[in-house]
């Protein structure tokens, strides 16, 4: 899951620049097939999302570094920027949807990435979660660069509240190539609930699949992803810089779930893979999935989902 944002780039950047290309044109060739990621290792400036509103008085969309991370320190996972903000578990302790099992070995740091891999353990599938330790509230803005792993896995970026009944998704994505359906479609929806008795409200039109047009398959690279929560009734959902969906009004909480307020509690930032149920249940007819013998979780290169930064803006 992860092109790049527009940055303003001053002439001593330009300088550095050239220096770099010089010395590159020294080295050794790389291999072709070599992949190649983008070597940001700086926090943001409030220039890298030109594409959003402008903030009211005079106000800039800036970094909230309690809840982003930029997955570049050395340290990797045990590195303060990563232990002092983040649980490499979900936050309240829950280890997942259905056979699903969250665990701490299936992620880690590498080379300025978060990486999750993951395997099946018998009757259930061990892969990566973290959250972060504190949360935010709207107006924000959250965006993550990700390549998706090529797997019927779910790779997913989300906010959810500490009592579990509001839920916003950035990013739900299924990225094997065998659905060519899913491959091309990113899920961008949220959920409010009701826990007892358990009632679940999220929309369900096929305009929360989104595919851009041009048979993108969006597990081939990496892309950014980001959602704008800017008050109680408003989501919009960007790509690669470029807003996507608006929900309606309407959408947001038709059964009202919230008593008339909307989404309006502070979230948690979560980053995950899953088997999700609902893939393997039998409504899902000849597309239902083993989750345990499907060539594309048993290979396990393919279910690797790497994060290059996770973001968080809000107007300051």
């Amino acid at each position: 899951m992860k092109p790049l944002n527009l940055i303003l780039i001053k002439p001593f950047f330009v300088m550095l620049l050239l220096v770099f290309c010089t010395t590159c044109s020294s080295n050794d060739s790389h291999d072709e097939d070599t992949e190649i990621k983008d070597e940001d290792t700086t926090i943001p400036e409030e220039n890298e999302v030109p594409f959003l509103p402008s903030p009211e008085d005079g106000k800039s969309w800036t970094i909230q570094p309690n809840v982003s991370n930029e997955f570049n320190a050395d340290e990797g996972k045990a590195s303060e920027a990563f232990t002092n903000n983040w649980q490499d578990s979900f936050f309240n302790g829950w280890t997942g949807p259905g056979i699903t099992r969250y665990m701490p070995e299936q992620s880690s740091i590498v080379d300025g990435e978060l990486v999750f891999k993951a395997n099946i353990d018998g009757n259930t599938i061990k892969t990566g979660c973290i959250s972060s330790k504190e949360k935010a509230v709207y107006p924000l803005y959250m965006e993550v660069r990700v390549k998706l792993s090529e797997s019927v896995l779910s790779s997913a970026v989300w906010m959810l509240s500490d009592d579990s009944t509001e839920e916003i998704d950035n990013l739900e994505a299924f990225g094997a190539k065998s659905s060519d359906y899913f491959s091309k479609r990113l899920h961008l929806s949220h959920h409010v609930f009701i826990r007892d008795p358990f009632q679940d409200y999220q929309p369900e039109g096929l305009e929360t699949w989104y595919a851009d047009g041009k048979n993108t398959v969006w597990s081939d690279e990496y892309h950014n992803y980001g959602v704008l929560w800017e008050d109680p009734w408003s989501l919009s959902y960007y790509v690669d810089g470029k807003m996507v969906r608006k929900t309606p009004v309407d959408e947001i909480d038709p059964k009202n779930f919230t008593n008339g307020n909307g989404l309006t509690k502070p979230m948690h930032m979560i980053i995950s893979a899953a088997a999700q149920s609902w893939r393997s249940s039998e409504s899902q007819g000849d597309g239902a999935i083993d989750f345990l013998t499907d060539p594309t979780v048993t290979n396990e290169e393919k279910t690797i989902m790497k994060v290059d930064w996770i973001r968080v803006y809000k107007p300051e």
